[in-house]
């Protein structure tokens, strides 16, 4: 991956900084990044040795970074994850950064997983590979997971309960770093299940945001595209480009070959007057919208109609790089912000239960006063939604620990306490529960009324 970069030490230094500090603590992380804001390019030049010596110093060479792009998945099963984790380190790591007999067994284990073609053999053969490496090889492997949204989606609970055991196996050896376009828990309904939850929670627990660069990276940005283009560089130009981009990578290419192309031959005047009109523009845009929750794009809808929006809303998109860090807050780019007024408002009514950042939302009304067991308890049940929740699973999810095992006088009484607190915050009459039912003699369900049911937004709740 190692190539001559067009970007200067400096280049994202305050993300740069952040990786590699998790890197250097032998901790993992998740990167999480807007669309279109450079993800690519910001792993390119993490894997850079000048950029390693310069954050990681005389410690360098006690890492191995391999990049696993999940993109070139050959499918996306835990097989084909497998697959592609061996033949990635296989591709970048050679000797001398590990044994001719080390190599020569990985290649084997590889070998026997593709023709077995068997999720279990390509399980072991990882296994077995990891380990491999860290008897032979002093230094601690950093895996990359580019493009993890997708894999982390779809692949199967139990791959990332082998994720986890891995690096618990080889904990001072093994680091994960998870490249994704939003938060891990917006992903999955099930990642309060423990297959699942142990993984994110260790990689969730370091958390670097990535969006548009900073003035200094975007005219380093600009400079290299106007070399490849042959351009003379003009200050007044590039200014005017980097703040009608808000520094967005996508964005800021796309204007740049709008302006030095056959249509506007540099000039600018005329090129603002028509590129809101542009296509390609228009694309860029909408790249960037699709890869919002749909509570991010109500609160940027807001915000770009000069409406208020919930603070904690609002603190989560200035860390995801969607708002400047101003006061008001306004979106990163004059013309993503017309885009935005475009778009239909979402419905500010339903049920919306998120942990990133923490929303909880009923029939459009917000619920703020929720404890921590209350919202454990609520998230279960809702991302459950499809079934009865029993007792047992409620107490291991909520209490983390197994039911019937009395640690700390845990009672069937502590259980229904929480419900009967949790309904009292968010059903409009609590002794007829629209929402968090119970199913006799079998547990609790969380139920969606209809539109009969569903009681008016505005209604007073009894007492």
């Amino acid at each position: 991956m190692e190539s001559q970069s067009r970007y200067s030490i400096s280049y994202r230094s305050v993300e740069t900084h952040q990786v590699m500090d998790w890197i250097r603590a032998g901790q993992c992380g998740n990167v999480i990044g807007m669309r279109g804001a450079g993800k690519s390019n910001f792993l390119r030049f993490l894997f850079h040795k000048d950029v390693q010596q310069h954050y990681l110093g005389q410690k360098q060479a006690d890492f191995l970074f391999v990049l696993v792009n999940l993109l070139s998945l050959a499918e996306c099963t835990s097989w084909g994850f497998y697959e592609l984790l061996l033949t990635s380190l296989l591709d970048q790591i050679q000797p001398p950064q590990i044994s001719s007999e080390a190599l020569e067994a990985l290649t084997a284990l590889h070998r026997e997983a593709v023709h077995a073609r068997d999720t279990l053999t390509a399980q072991r053969a990882v296994e077995r590979g990891v380990a491999i490496l860290c008897r032979s090889s002093p230094s601690r492997l950093i895996l990359f997971f580019d493009e993890f949204d997708a894999a982390f989606q779809q692949l199967d609970p139990s791959l990332f309960r082998i994720l986890r055991a891995t690096r618990d196996a080889h904990k001072d050896q093994i680091a994960y770093v998870v490249i994704t376009t939003c938060d891990l828990a917006r992903l999955r309904d099930d990642v309060t299940e423990r297959q699942v939850e142990h993984f994110y929670r260790l990689v969730g627990r370091n958390v670097c945001g990535l969006g548009p660069y900073n003035k200094a990276d975007a005219w380093q940005m600009l400079t290299s595209l106007a070399d490849q283009n042959a351009i003379e560089l003009d200050q007044n130009v590039s200014e005017q480009l980097i703040e009608r981009s808000g520094g967005q990578a996508g964005l800021l290419k796309a204007m740049t070959s709008l302006l030095w192309g056959p249509q506007y031959g540099g000039d600018l005047v005329r090129l603002n007057a028509g590129i809101n009109d542009e296509p390609i523009i228009a694309r860029e845009c909408r790249k960037v919208w699709e890869g919002l929750a749909e509570d991010e794009r109500a609160a940027l809808n807001s915000l770009a109609n000069e409406q208020p929006v919930d603070q904690q809303i609002a603190d989560w998109l200035k860390f995801r790089g969607m708002l400047q860090k101003t006061d008001p807050p306004k979106l990163f780019s004059p013309l993503f912000e017309l885009f935005v007024q475009k778009q239909a408002p979402a419905s500010s009514q339903g049920t919306l239960i998120r942990r990133s950042p923490r929303l909880v939302q009923i029939n459009g009304r917000r619920i703020v006063t929720l404890t921590d067991l209350e919202f454990e308890a609520l998230c279960y049940l809702y991302n459950h939604r499809d079934r009865v929740c029993t007792k047992e699973d409620l107490v291991c999810a909520v209490y983390r620990q197994q039911y019937g095992i009395r640690q700390g006088d845990l009672t069937d009484a502590m259980l229904q306490t929480l419900i009967s607190r949790l309904r009292e915050k968010i059903e409009p009459d609590r002794a007829h529960p629209r929402y968090v039912k119970t199913v006799r003699g079998e547990g609790y369900r969380f139920a969606e009324p209809t539109a009969r049911e569903q009681p008016a937004n505005h209604a007073e709740r009894k007492p």
